[in-house]
């Protein structure tokens, strides 16, 4: 079987596994043993979905991570569900905040923000605005300016310009490869506009110029993944802040199968960069 790609390149470790399409377990070494008299830190995660989807899809990768014995949430995003872009970027900004101060208060020593796909880009987002202890974004896509929707931004704006930028209407969103585009009819001009506005906050270059310093990043572009993705997995990866913990993986996976694909490797690198730290 086809051993996934492992770029570390500022730490010199050996690949730690063998990963399988769609999730099958992948046979990872152990993460190193806490020090004598120490044990373990309490991980609390946020892991956010894909655009279109809910809380609910992360489950399978959750359920994963939880084995580990760490608390896992699941938050749906103004992005997906039946009502998608009606909230605007400061409503998912909310949520996700109070979700990690949630697992604070329940008892997380450190904390982890991950995400899929534009998951993966707002995770990283969250990751420039607050501290956390670790990133993990897997298969980050979606950002705005990775989309050809000038037309629907331009209207989006008109309509905010003539008051309405709280009124239901129908706004499409755009695959990133390809001239597909899908219906969005539960959108607001206003919070389609913030989410879509390519010098915004979710401009993905602008997302990973703020990460902050000292934040460990573990990174998944699939070997298989969407071709935008692809094209510019090396300016996503020299583009981290430095940190001797950074890792790029590539698993053998298409974009879909991702979260699953490196579900192991994931959690072995945390394991070893956050919980068994000292």
């Amino acid at each position: 079987m086809d051993e996934p790609k492992v770029n570390t390149p500022r730490r010199g470790l050996a690949a730690l596994l063998i990963s399988s399409l769609f999730g099958a377990r992948a046979t990872a070494q152990p993460a190193p043993a806490p020090a004598p008299g120490t044990r373990p830190a309490r991980i609390g995660i946020v892991l956010l979905h894909g655009i279109g989807a809910t809380g609910s899809s992360m489950e399978p990768l959750a359920a994963r991570w939880r084995q580990a014995g760490w608390t896992v949430s699941t938050p749906d995003l103004p992005y997906g569900g039946p009502a998608a872009f009606s909230r605007d970027v400061a409503a998912a900004e909310a949520t996700v905040q109070a979700e990690l101060d949630k697992l604070r208060r329940g008892g997380a020593e450190r904390l982890v923000l991950a995400g899929f796909s534009i998951g993966g880009f707002f995770a990283a987002h969250m990751a420039g605005r607050t501290p956390v202890d670790a990133l993990v974004s897997i298969a980050p896509n979606g950002g705005s300016d990775m989309k050809k929707l000038d037309d629907q931004v331009a209207r989006a704006r008109e309509l905010v310009a003539q008051g309405r930028g709280q009124e239901r209407t129908m706004l499409y969103d755009a695959a990133v490869v390809g001239s597909e585009r899908y219906e969005l009819p539960n959108a607001t001009p206003a919070a389609y506009v913030s989410w879509y506005d390519p010098a915004g906050v979710m401009n993905w270059r602008a997302v990973w110029q703020r990460l902050r310093p000292g934040t460990p990043v573990f990174l998944v572009v699939p070997t298989k993944d969407l071709a935008n993705l692809r094209k510019v997995k090396r300016e996503l990866w020299e583009g981290l802040p430095p940190h001797p913990a950074n890792r790029l993986y590539e698993p053998r996976s298409d974009h879909l199968g991702a979260s699953l694909a490196s579900a192991d490797e994931a959690a072995a690198w945390l394991r070893e960069t956050v919980e068994s730290r000292g």
